[in-house]
C-alpha cells in the first residue's frame, strides 16, 4: 500500500509543487476533516485528506498547464488593457450620444462595446459589438526556467484576470505552472492559467543570478542607451539590463506610485558633471540597498520629449529613461538605520 509519502512525491512530480507546500495543504484539509468528522480515525482521516486533495490534483492536471521551475527575473506591473478604450467610450458618448451609438461605440443605455473585430494575431474577437468589461488586467513577467528534464530556457508570460494579483517573489528558485504556448526551441512563451502561483523552493538549483542576465538579456552599457532605443523602440517587449552605482534614491512615490532611482556608469562617477539615468522603479519591487550600491536594473527603455521654460513640449528627444521590471543588487549597501540615526 502506497503511504501518503510517496503520494505527495508523485504529485510533486507531475505538479511542480513543492512536497513542502503538499504537506502543509494536507494538514490543512485534514484539519477540516478533523471538524466534519471528529470521530472519524486518525486512518480514516488521512485517507479522506487525500483524497480530497487528489481531486483537486486531478483538476490541475486536467489543466493545458504544466510545471516548470526557475527563477523570474523581472515583473511588470498589473495594467488595465480596456480603461483607455473605456475613457474614450464615455467621452464621446458624453460629447454626442447619438453618433457614439450610431457608429457601435457604445449601446443606447452608454455601456461602451468592444470595438475591436480581430485580435493583433488576426484571429477573429468573438466579443466583437458586445459590453466591454469592466475592467482586463495584464501583465507580463520574464525569467529563465526549465519544464521536466529540458534544458533551462529564457520564458516570458502573459498574465491576466486575477491571477495578475498574485504575489510575484523575484529573483529567487520558484516552481510555477503555465501553458507552454511556444513555438519553437530556443524560448518558452507562456499564458498563466487559474494554476497559476509561484512557490519558493530553494532546493532548485540555479546558476548565479548575475551569470543568468548576463546569459539570457541584452546587456548595454552607457554608451550604448540611445542606439539601442533608437533600434528597438517598436517593440513593446524590448529588455534591457544595465550595470550602474546608484547615486540618487527617493523612496516617495510619485503620483504613479513609482521611486525614482538614478543610476551612473561606475567608470564615470567621479566625474561631477556626468549625467546619469533615471528609473521608475514600481511599488511592486523591494529596494532593500542604499545609494552607493552597485545594481543590474532590467527594464523597458524609454524617451520623451523635452519642455521648454513655460512647460511646454517640444520636438527635441528628452534622456533616456528605464521603466524597471527587476534590479539585482551585485554589491549592497545597507540602508542605514533610521531609529539609530535618530539616537545618535
Amino acid at each position: 500500500m502506497e503511504t501518503k509519502e510517496n503520494y505527495f512525491k508523485q504529485w510533486s512530480d507531475k505538479l511542480s509543487i513543492p512536497v513542502e507546500e503538499i504537506e502543509k495543504e494536507f494538514e490543512l484539509v485534514k484539519g477540516k476533516i478533523s471538524k466534519e468528522v471528529p470521530d472519524a480515525s486518525e486512518d480514516d482521516k488521512n485517507t479522506l485528506a487525500l483524497k480530497r486533495l487528489a481531486i483537486s490534483y486531478k483538476k490541475q492536471l486536467r489543466s493545458p498547464a504544466v510545471g516548470f521551475k526557475g527563477i523570474i527575473l523581472g515583473a511588470e506591473d498589473a495594467r488595465d488593457i480596456i480603461a483607455k478604450q473605456r475613457k474614450d467610450a464615455l467621452d464621446f458618448f458624453n460629447e454626442n450620444p447619438q453618433l457614439a451609438i450610431s457608429q457601435g461605440v457604445v449601446n443606447e443605455s452608454g455601456i461602451p462595446l468592444d470595438t475591436r473585430k480581430t485580435w493583433n494575431s488576426g484571429k477573429a474577437n468573438m466579443g466583437y459589438g458586445k459590453p466591454l468589461p469592466a475592467s482586463l488586467f495584464m501583465r507580463k513577467i520574464f525569467g529563465v526556467a526549465s519544464k521536466g528534464t529540458d534544458e533551462q530556457k529564457f520564458f516570458s508570460m502573459s498574465m491576466n484576470g486575477d491571477v495578475c494579483n498574485r504575489e510575484i517573489p523575484l529573483m529567487t528558485p520558484v516552481r510555477f505552472m503555465g501553458i507552454d504556448k511556444s513555438q519553437d526551441d530556443k524560448t518558452y512563451v507562456l499564458n498563466s492559467s487559474s494554476f497559476t502561483t509561484f512557490d519558493n523552493d530553494d532546493s532548485i538549483k540555479l546558476p548565479e543570478v548575475k551569470e543568468l542576465i548576463e546569459k539570457y538579456l541584452d546587456v548595454v552599457k552607457f554608451s550604448e542607451l540611445q542606439e539601442y532605443h533608437n533600434q528597438n523602440k517598436d517593440d513593446y517587449n524590448r529588455t534591457i539590463a544595465i550595470e550602474g552605482t546608484v547615486c540618487s534614491l527617493n523612496l516617495e512615490a510619485t503620483s504613479v506610485g513609482s521611486r525614482i532611482m538614478v543610476i551612473e556608469d561606475g567608470d564615470n562617477i567621479m566625474d561631477l558633471d556626468s549625467k546619469g539615468v533615471t528609473c521608475w522603479v514600481p511599488g511592486s519591487i523591494n529596494i532593500d540597498f542604499a545609494e552607493g550600491s552597485k545594481v543590474y536594473v532590467l527594464g523597458r527603455t524609454s524617451q520623451g520629449k523635452l519642455k521648454d521654460e513655460d512647460g511646454n513640449i517640444t520636438e527635441e528627444d528628452g534622456d533616456i529613461t528605464i521603466n524597471v521590471t527587476g534590479i539585482c543588487p551585485t554589491i549592497k549597501i545597507q540602508i542605514p538605520n533610521a531609529d539609530l540615526i535618530e539616537d545618535i
